[in-house]
């Protein structure tokens, strides 16, 4: 199946990028494997001819020679390949499993994009349960344009979108505009 978009989605950005490519004439799809409170918007999105793939993630990436994304493949959809001009990474980060950690280490788990990150465990907390987290701020590392990197190298046919971005860096609007400008 081939489209203009596909977000690999789980943070509230998603939708908000899948609806801007949808107004710009897009065809788009979005993977999303759980649920966001108000599930609203991706109603919204499904209704509004947007393909949206509920209850399904991403299992395997094809690379092309360049190193961008050649296609995707889903967990309730692997023997079709789920292709793109534009694919945007927009999973959110622990809680939606967007980055995944173990005891000393932490990564994307969709396209393994580099990650910021403190090497030292002992600092991704502090003892204050209330007080702001380290882990908080890691994510994942991208260029000037929002293309996350993969071994230092920018893939030039990804962006990163909200909670998956080291520092919490809001650029949902950016990453619109960009999708619809491609």
């Amino acid at each position: 199946m081939k489209y203009d978009v596909i977000i690999a989605g789980g943070d509230p950005a998603d939708v908000k990028i899948a609806m801007a490519a949808l107004g710009a004439g897009k065809s788009c799809c979005l993977i999303a494997e759980g649920r966001l409170a108000g599930e609203g918007g991706r109603n919204a999105f499904a209704k509004a001819g947007g393909v949206l793939l509920l209850g399904d993630r991403v299992s395997s990436v094809e690379w092309a020679e360049d190193g961008s994304v050649a296609a995707l493949h889903t967990a309730n959809m692997d023997d079709e390949r789920l292709v793109a001009s534009v694919y945007v990474l927009a999973t959110g980060r622990f809680f939606t499993r967007g980055l995944v950690s173990d005891m000393n280490s932490i990564r994307e788990s969709v396209f393994g994009a580099d990650v910021q990150f403190d090497p030292d465990p002992s600092r991704w907390c502090v003892e204050d349960f209330f007080a702001a987290q380290p882990f908080e701020s890691f994510g994942v590392v991208v260029d000037e344009d929002k293309h996350p990197l993969k071994n230092g190298k920018a893939i030039v046919n990804l962006y990163a979108a909200g909670g998956i971005l080291a520092g919490c860096v809001d650029n949902t609007e950016q990453i619109c505009r960009k999708i619809i400008s491609a």
